[in-house]
């Protein structure tokens, strides 16, 4: 049996794609990619390929198929625009379990974000769907809340013990750069998070392309992948959710312990004052915020007489 080439490096460079699916398909992750994915997959499940059962959410045109078929697995493709032989589905809005026979051994994504290659539209015969995750007409917040239901779906499907997985990309849109694997990692459970990889793109379109300045290409992308714990969909929510609580709260300690260290010792209006300077994003985000400073100052930091706070 062959072996995963994640099993080796972080890192994974393909410079050939491999035989599968259509390379004229823009956007499309490449057959040798996808083999290192399903035999990752077969590894840390503990399965025999004939056992193994692959789910690619985005399927596109047919690469994961035709891997999954060379190397004898289980296989089901399901896409937005579904044709025949892959199954229509939407993954913010339809469930993919119900488009299944069983919970599987691993679901794949890799989906389209912003408008870098467009995936509903006049090119497809259709609208612009609002549930399209490439409609250019979408902001950040709005793709973000629509992975989240993407990855929760996808982990729906998986059985325990399981791994679901996502290729995600970075981009860079107006003067931003957004790294998108960065807030995924947010979104889901800390506890299943296994693994971070590296995909290094190779014939991109901005690749022919010279930048200068202090501009730096993007060529690569991130591979996600979490094991599916016995825990319910209610409870992975309250542990992603106290995550986020978390860091908020050690993101203000952080913010008031630095203010602190230039101020030395500092009356409260001072310490406001210099939080307004130092944490005007925490302070946009938080009516009550000196209300905040206050608990934390009383939780983390010394009072060395009224009025008065230390380090």
């Amino acid at each position: 049996m062959q072996t995963s080439n994640f099993s080796k490096s972080s890192v994974v460079s393909h410079s050939e794609r491999g035989n599968g699916g259509k390379s004229s398909y823009r956007g499309n992750a490449g057959a040798n990619f996808m083999r290192d994915v399903m035999l990752f997959g077969i590894e840390n499940t503990k399965s025999t390929p004939q056992n193994f059962y692959f789910v690619d959410a985005n399927e596109g045109s047919g690469t994961s198929r035709d891997v999954a078929k060379e190397l004898g697995i289980i296989y089901t493709g399901l896409d937005l625009h579904g044709m025949v032989p892959t199954i229509q589905n939407d993954f913010t809005k339809d469930s993919i379990t119900n488009k299944l026979s069983r919970p599987v051994e691993m679901v794949f994504t890799h989906p389209p974000y912003a408008d870098m290659i467009q995936y509903s539209g006049s090119q497809w015969g259709n609208k612009i769907l609002q549930t399209d995750t490439s409609n250019p007409t979408l902001t950040k917040e709005q793709f973000l809340e629509m992975s989240q239901v993407m990855l929760l779906n996808q982990r729906e499907a998986t059985r325990d013990g399981g791994l679901y997985a996502t290729l995600i990309g970075d981009m860079r849109r107006k003067g931003e750069f957004w790294s998108f694997q960065a807030d995924y990692q947010l979104m889901m459970p800390k506890s299943e998070l296994i693994s971070v990889a590296i995909k290094m793109q190779h014939n991109c379109q901005s690749n022919g392309r010279s930048y200068g300045g202090s501009f730096v290409p993007i060529t690569h992308e991130y591979l996600l992948i979490w094991k599916k714990k016995a825990a319910s969909l209610f409870a992975i929510g309250f542990e992603t959710a106290s995550q986020i609580q978390k860091k908020v709260g050690q993101t203000w300690r952080s913010v008031i312990r630095i203010a602190m260290m230039k101020l030395g010792k500092a009356s409260l209006q001072e310490i406001y004052a210099e939080v307004e300077k130092v944490a005007s994003h925490l302070i946009a985000k938080n009516q009550n915020w000196q209300a905040k400073i206050r608990q934390q100052l009383q939780l983390h930091f010394t009072n060395v007489e009224r009025g008065v706070w230390a380090v």
